[in-house]
């Protein structure tokens, strides 16, 4: 099995969570491309140009921090 990424292995995802997500935490943790909307109640990152192991490492952190996933699209 090959381990290598390719770019038929990349995405866009979306991911909207409960509460409002720091700035900081979009400009450390997710890809530069990424946006982050806030309407009142919930966080959307939106545009994650990520593989599949990208995405389930920033579900992961998101989870571990205490955000509860309300979606996740590609």
């Amino acid at each position: 099995m090959d381990a290598k990424t390719n770019a038929g292995d990349r995405r866009v995802y979306r991911i909207v969570v409960r509460g409002q997500v720091d700035e900081e935490f979009v400009a450390a943790y997710c890809p530069a491309a990424a946006e982050m909307t806030w309407d009142g109640e919930a966080t959307c990152l939106s545009n994650i140009h990520t593989d599949q192991a990208g995405i389930v490492g920033l579900v992961r952190h998101l989870h571990s921090l205490g955000y509860f996933i309300l979606a996740l699209e590609s």
